[in-house]
């Protein structure tokens, strides 16, 4: 039985990520913030699992706590998820921030190159990483100009995941992740916030959505198809870096409609647009060419955008009606 180790496991992707592994016969161990399991705010997505994981607290920029834990695992893979991403916080906590994103990776790459130099290492990337962009679609070797905290953390992270492959041999990969969604994802995102307010909406609970920019478009797949690409990326005979998406863009108005539709609503009615929720930042044309992880990876999404939007509808409909 194969021993995985997953950082962020009580994430959107970590979550995930725990089912697929468990399904697999792993031995799941995940690192959280707090080991109290009835602390529902933090455990939610695992609740169904718990029982069937072995959690560590730590601090994942606490180098000894990472030592510590790793250590004691001894993985044969580590999925390295945790991150700081909460879209109007990146400048805020522009240190934090990057802290979590590179030491956060650094450490374990030390772990792993002292106390088990098999291990395989997933760490998970962004588009961010590559910024403004001149070229589109992105790919693997479209060169990265990051203006965030959080990207030129991804960044300085992915470097050093190279390096120890180049340098030390250490089986150790970037997953570049585009933007992936799922009823899981914290409503500070905008695709689950527009979800949840549909579903409100339509029970009655809401009057209005306010949005800024919904002409903007991005490449947005299902967490649920995005964490098989991780496993396999681990599973390959050589260690290699790949861009995940879906390779389609699709603008916020789209979402809308999709989500307004599947209630029998017209969007135009209820969305407000407020100039105060524009970005002084906003990203255009980061849309994934995922060529590569297709023909070397076998990794093709399988939920499409309208069934994914439809999926986070439905499912904050039922959770309206639970609250009730």
């Amino acid at each position: 039985m194969k021993k995985a180790l997953i950082t962020g496991i009580s994430g959107q992707d970590g979550s995930y990520l725990a089912e697929l592994l468990l399904e697999k016969d792993y031995e799941v161990h995940g690192l959280v913030k707090s080991l109290n399991r009835e602390d529902v705010e933090q455990h939610w997505r695992i609740s169904g699992i718990i029982d069937n994981l072995s959690l560590h607290g730590c601090d994942i920029t606490n180098n000894e706590q990472v030592v510590s834990v790793f250590s004691s695992v001894m993985p044969d893979e580590v999925y390295h998820l945790a991150s700081n991403v909460q879209p109007r916080l990146i400048f805020e906590e522009d240190k934090n921030t990057f802290d979590i994103n590179f030491l956060g990776t650094f450490n374990l790459l030390h772990a792993v190159k002292k106390y088990k130099d098999n291990c395989r290492l997933y760490c998970a990337g962004s588009s961010l990483m590559f910024g403004r962009v001149h070229v589109s679609p992105q790919n693997e070797n479209t060169p990265m100009n990051p203006t965030t905290p959080y990207g030129i953390g991804k960044v300085a992270a992915h470097h050093f995941v190279r390096m120890y492959r180049e340098a030390y041999g250490v089986y150790a990969c970037t997953g570049i992740l585009f933007n992936h969604e799922s009823p899981r994802r914290e409503d500070i995102f905008l695709p689950r916030k527009i979800t949840k307010a549909v579903a409100n909406i339509k029970s009655g609970k809401q009057d209005k959505l306010l949005l800024g920019d919904i002409e903007i478009k991005r490449d947005w797949a299902y967490a649920g198809d995005v964490v098989e690409s991780m496993w396999l990326m681990l599973q390959q005979d050589i260690p290699d870096d790949f861009v995940i998406g879906s390779s389609e863009l699709h603008s916020i108005k789209e979402l809308l409609q999709i989500a307004f539709e599947f209630v029998d609503l017209n969007w135009q009615d209820y969305v407000v647009l407020d100039s105060g929720l524009l970005r002084n930042i906003e990203y255009v044309n980061l849309c994934a060419d995922s060529r590569k992880a297709r023909e070397k990876l076998g990794w093709t999404p399988k939920v499409h955008f309208k069934e994914l939007v439809e999926l986070m509808v439905q499912y904050d409909l039922e959770m309206v009606k639970m609250k009730k």
